[in-house]
């Protein structure tokens, strides 16, 4: 700012020694300006230089030459204008030394750019002594030392000043830059942990949770796309002939496949176990589900045909079309899941688009799975317990909770149904949750209210199995409440166990033991690999399955099958509980062959929770019932009950 005060007030001195003739004066104006503008143009490229770390010396050798000259044109400048006017003229000068010597100071070198200005007035002046006979010497005196004033104080002052506001700024510049690169690296952080938050670690492909964003990103939108859903055929048998790391291989196959498949628009997702899911956008109605299936298909073929180690496989899949097929992700998901199922059914490896004649199964879906969401929402369930007999002494020694709903809306629809549906729209967690939590209030009102100590077990469906975190939490706030974990079974279908990740159930009914409840698998011998499943599971009780025990009495394949499973159970010292007895001779025979307990008409229906109470009371180990060979005891006491 001094720079340019000074070169304006020269530039008016100019003017006027042009005025007045005095060009003397106009010389020294135009050469000072002259010189201050080279001064500063030279002091600014060094101050950029000095800001960002390094020092250019020729430069600074090369002002401190120009300060030399400036020194000199003070000098000069002092005699003429002192000739005129006394000090005034004088005390410009110095101003105008004052204005380039502070703006010397930016660049952390004024001391030498000081020294070469004053070393440089010195010699002028003194080499002018001679000829000065005019100026009066107060007026020389005068002049020097205010000079050396400006110079010394206000120089070095603002030089300091600058100094600390240079070092200041580069501390803060550091700051900004570190920040800035703390910033940067944090982000970075945040998108690899978002990406592997949203990516399946095997394939690669994205997850169902990235895969549920993207859908209904898509339906927000109002795109126009297809949905296609596939999974590999017999994929357990591959895990359990072949080991995990082959099927491990054998999803990564698929991953790549549909990789490779991807064109612009195409999103591909593994959404858990061997369920994969394709989104591909609809140009036209020739973009089909059935073609984008077949490419698939072909990719995966080419894929196997190198890797020799790897089995054969296929895939069946079904596609549904958004808007057409739904409006909404959970209606378009079940569109593609029930085109899918119909799939199965017709063949392994065909593909089956969402067709309006199956609408009545859709709908039927929808309507069972609203009405789920409403009754739990409302805890419309409520449990029945069928009394588990001892065979040998006709008493009852427990018993297994059944799930029972009080809605309307369900009440024409059979169980089984009723948890398919709802392990298919998301809801087969909570429900189990659900159940457990009202199976352990009724044990809490057992023991508390009616004193009875009892062991039981309690159907879920296995779809909690997907969440262990969430099925352990359950089973410790059951023993949190005092009740003895030793009285309770959980009872799982086969079914249910088969196709999960095989390590993961061992793992996680090993920690149900582990927290002391015992593990029964139901409906034993109707799913596949049910001798595998006592070798490999912590199994302490088979329930052999009611289409066993019906057909026995006219089916000697039968008979076999079920002695069969007693003995392999009574070797293995697991308890064999035989399903579906409602006649006398089956009961016979059944004991008979070995098994311990049994469930069924012949005894009694599952009854609500106060009458299962009256009838362990009635027929328990306590009451010492008639032996089970004539139990018209028991058959009695249930049709009194049921009436």
């Amino acid at each position: 700012m001094n720079s340019y005060l000074a070169q304006l007030v020269f530039a008016m001195v100019a003017v006027a020694g042009l005025l007045f003739g005095a060009p003397s004066v106009l010389a020294i104006a135009i050469l000072h300006v002259s010189v201050d503008q080279i001064v500063r143009s030279n002091l600014v490229s060094l101050a950029e230089g000095s800001q960002q770390g390094t020092v250019d010396e020729q430069a600074l050798r090369r002002i401190e030459r120009l300060f030399f000259a400036v020194g000199a044109v003070w000098a000069m400048a002092a005699w003429p204008l002192a000739e005129g006017l006394d000090g005034l003229r004088l005390l410009l000068t110095v101003v105008s030394a004052a204005g380039l010597l502070v703006m010397a100071n930016t660049t952390c070198h004024a001391p030498r750019v000081f020294r070469a200005a004053v070393i440089g007035y010195g010699l002028t002046l003194t080499a002018a002594i001679p000829m000065i006979t005019i100026i009066p010497w107060y007026v020389l005196g005068g002049g020097v030392v205010a000079l050396l004033v400006v110079v010394v104080a206000t120089g070095a002052s603002t030089a300091r000043q600058l100094l600390q506001m240079l070092r200041v700024q580069a501390e803060r510049d550091d700051a900004i830059t570190a920040q800035a690169r703390t910033i940067a690296d944090l982000d970075a952080a945040r998108k690899a942990a978002t990406v592997q938050a949203e990516t399946d670690s095997l394939t690669k492909l994205a997850n169902r949770f990235r895969f549920l964003r993207e859908l209904d990103a898509r339906i927000a939108a109002g795109e126009r796309f297809s949905l296609t859903l596939f999974d590999i055929d017999l994929f357990k048998n591959v895990n359990d002939a072949l080991g995990h790391h082959i099927g491990d291989q054998v999803l990564k196959v698929v991953g790549r496949a549909l990789a490779a498949s991807h064109a612009d628009g195409f999103f591909a997702a593994r959404l858990g176990g061997d369920e994969f899911a394709l989104i591909a956008p609809r140009a036209d109605e020739e973009c089909r589900g059935e073609a984008i299936f077949a490419d698939v298909e072909r990719a995966i073929a080419e894929l196997l045909s190198r890797a020799v180690d790897l089995p054969p496989i296929t895939i069946t899949g079904g596609s549904a079309y958004f808007p057409k097929d739904a409006e909404s992700r959970s209606e378009l998901l079940a569109a593609a899941d029930i085109a899918q199922r119909e799939a199965k059914k017709a063949r392994r490896g065909a593909h089956l688009d969402f067709d309006p004649n199956l609408s009545d199964i859709f709908w039927r879906e929808a309507q069972i799975a609203q009405a789920v969401s409403e009754a739990i929402e409302s805890r419309a369930l409520y449990l029945c317990f069928q009394p588990k007999i001892d065979l040998e002494s006709g008493c009852v020694v427990g018993g297994e909770a059944l799930s029972r709903f009080s809605s309307e809306k369900l009440s024409s629809h059979s169980l089984d149904e009723i948890f398919e549906v709802a392990e298919r729209r998301g809801l087969g967690t909570t429900l189990d949750e659900l159940v457990l939590d009202i199976y352990r209030e009724a044990l809490i009102s057992l023991r508390d209210d009616h004193g009875i100590s009892l062991p039981t077990s309690v159907n879920l469906s296995g779809a909690i199995l997907k969440a262990p975190e969430r099925l352990l939490g359950k089973l410790r706030a059951l023993a949190n409440a005092g009740l003895d974990p030793a009285l309770t079974r959980v009872e799982i279908t086969e079914n249910a166990i088969s196709g999960r990740g095989q390590a993961g159930v061992i793992e996680l009914l090993d920690q149900i033991v582990g927290l002391g409840f015992s593990f029964a698998l139901d409906d034993f011998g109707t799913g596949s690999g049910a001798l595998r499943h006592l070798v490999s599971l912590p199994v302490a009780e088979i329930k052999i399955d009611r289409s066993f025990v019906a057909a026995m009495d006219a089916d000697t394949k039968n008979l076999a099958v079920i002695r069969g499973m007693i003995v392999t159970g009574n070797d293995m010292r697991i308890d064999i509980v035989a399903e579906g007895v409602e006649t006398q001779e089956q009961a016979d025979m059944l004991r008979e062959m070995g098994a311990q307990f049994a469930q069924g008409y012949l005894w009694a229906r599952p009854l609500p929770f106060v009458q299962f109470v009256e009838f362990a009371r009635r027929f328990g180990a306590d009451a010492k019932p008639a032996r089970v060979g004539s139990p018209r005891t028991l058959r009695v006491a249930a049709a009194q009950d049921a009436a």
